[in-house]
C-alpha cells in the first residue's frame, strides 16, 4: 500500500464528514454567502479554529466558477490552502538523522506516548544502538509495556526503583547512555495533567538534567498528543510548549476520530513541526506526517 493510500484509508472519518458535508452544499450551486456559511458550519464542526476558517473561507470566495463542477473546485481550493498551512510544520527528521539524539516524550495521560516509543523503536534501522529510559516510575504497567517494546526490537532498557524521582531515573539513563556510547537515547516519562503545575515542573526538572550533563547531544521533546481530542489538544500544545520548549509533535489515534481538521489549527497557531501522525494500531501505522497526503486524505480527493 501506498503512503497516500494509508493517509487516505485512515483519515476517513474525517473525509467522509468533511467532504460529503462540502459536497452537497455546492452541489450545482455558486459560491454566495449562502454555501459560505454553510461551508464555515462544516469547517468549525471539524474542529478546525476560527481563524483556519476564516484562511479557508477567503480562499474559497475567490472561486468564481458556477455550475456542477463547483463542488471539486471547492474542495481543491481548500486542500491547496490547507497544505499551504501545514507544509510549514513537516519534519522527516525525528530519528534517522545520522547524529547521535536524546528523544524525551512527554504529554498528558493516555496520549499514546509508551506505545509510539514501541512503534518508533521499531522503525529505527536496527543497526542502531538504542537506550530506552523508563522514567514513569509510578506505574508499572507502563514499565513493562516499554520493556516489551524493548526486548522486542532487541534495543536495551533502563529503568529505576518503584517511586524513583523520574529525574535522577533520568540523569542515570543519560550517563548509560554517555559512557556506552548510544546512537539513541528514547525516555518516557509519566502522563501529566497539562494545568497541573507541579507535575510540569517535575518534567521540566528531568529535562535540565538530561541537558546538563548532554551538552554536545541533540535533545528534542516530543509531544504526543491524543487526536480523538479534538480542538482540546491546542491548551496542550500551549502548556507543554512553553513550559518544556516542545520540538516535535506526534499526533496519534486520527484514524478513529472526525476531529482530524484540529490538526490544521495546531500547525497554524504554532512553531512546532509535526514529526508522525498515528493511523492505526501496528508499528507500521505510525506515519511520517505529509502535509499534502494529509490535505487531500480528509477532503477524499485523489493523490
Amino acid at each position: 500500500m501506498s503512503l497516500f493510500s494509508k493517509f487516505k484509508n485512515n483519515l476517513q472519518k474525517t473525509s467522509n464528514f468533511l467532504s460529503k458535508n462540502i459536497l452537497s452544499s455546492f452541489q450545482n450551486r455558486k459560491v454566495d454567502s449562502k454555501t459560505l456559511d454553510e461551508l464555515e458550519t462544516i469547517l468549525i464542526s471539524a474542529d478546525i479554529s476560527l481563524d483556519v476558517v476564516e484562511k479557508l473561507i477567503n480562499s474559497v470566495r475567490k472561486v468564481k466558477s458556477t455550475g456542477d463542477n463547483i463542488s471539486s473546485i471547492v474542495l481543491d481550493t481548500l486542500s491547496k490552502e490547507i497544505e499551504n498551512i501545514l507544509i510549514l510544520r513537516e519534519k522527516r527528521l525525528l530519528v534517522e538523522s545520522g547524529e547521535k539524539k536524546i528523544l524525551i516524550f512527554v504529554g498528558v495521560n493516555g496520549s499514546g506516548k509508551t506505545t509510539t516509543i514501541g512503534k518508533i523503536v521499531n522503525q529505527l534501522n536496527k543497526d542502531k544502538k538504542i537506550l530506552i529510559g523508563a522514567c514513569d516510575t509510578f506505574r508499572a504497567a507502563a514499565i513493562d509495556q516499554l520493556k516489551n517494546w524493548a526486548d522486542k526490537n532487541n534495543s536495551d532498557f533502563y529503568t529505576g526503583e518503584a517511586n524513583q524521582d523520574p529525574a535522577s531515573v533520568a540523569y542515570q539513563a543519560a550517563e548509560k547512555f554517555n559512557k556506552e556510547n548510544y546512537d539513541y537515547l528514547i525516555i518516557d516519562t509519566a502522563g501529566r495533567l497539562s494545568n497541573n503545575t507541579n507535575l510540569i515542573n517535575q518534567l521540566v526538572k528531568l529535562k535540565n538534567v538530561v541537558n546538563k550533563i548532554n551538552t554536545n547531544i541533540a535533545v528534542e521533546t516530543v509531544l504526543v498528543l491524543d487526536g480523538t481530542n479534538g480542538s482540546n489538544m491546542i491548551k496542550q500544545v500551549d502548556i507543554f510548549g512553553k513550559e518544556l520548549n516542545v520540538t516535535s509533535i506526534i499526533i496519534t489515534k486520527l484514524d478513529g476520530t472526525a476531529k482530524g481538521g484540529a490538526l490544521i489549527s495546531i500547525a497554524n497557531k504554532y512553531e512546532i513541526p509535526i514529526s508522525y501522525i498515528g493511523l492505526g494500531e501496528k508499528a507500521e501505522d505510525l506515519i511520517n506526517f505529509s502535509a499534502r497526503n494529509f490535505a487531500r486524505s480528509i477532503l477524499d480527493l485523489s493523490e
